[in-house]
């Protein structure tokens, strides 16, 4: 029986998106040359990872010469405004002043940080 689909995207899905948000479009090859971690994963399971997460919808692909080169579909400020709704929905009961209360409180924010915070209250 298959795992059920988690929402957003799984810890090497989301390796992979930062990537391409910041780099695309790449090749199989140039994710793996950009896999930060060790032990790298191997070609065809990044491979395998990578058709997984365009029939997804998350990715798509263009032909680069014999490779297909991979762009992101996904939009990193739709994921990271989602993932944030997801998180104070989960731990908050959907509110996102208490997680921003939570983070303020529990976190050191540098003083540009808190310029850009009291700034924001402000207007």
């Amino acid at each position: 029986m298959p795992r059920p689909r988690q929402p957003g995207l799984t810890e090497n899905e989301l390796e992979v998106m930062k990537i391409l948000w910041k780099q695309a479009p790449l090749t199989v090859s140039d994710l793996l040359n950009c896999i930060q971690r060790k032990p790298l994963p191997a070609y065809t399971s990044l491979l395998t990872l990578v058709q997984a997460m365009e029939k997804k919808g998350y990715i798509k692909h263009q032909k680069n010469g014999k490779a297909f080169a991979y762009l992101p579909v996904l939009k990193q400020e739709k994921f990271l405004i989602s993932e944030v709704k997801r998180i104070a929905k989960r731990l908050f009961g959907g509110s996102p002043g208490a997680l921003v209360l939570n983070l303020v409180e529990n976190e050191q924010l540098n003083e540009e940080e808190i310029h850009a915070l009291k700034k924001l209250l402000k207007d």
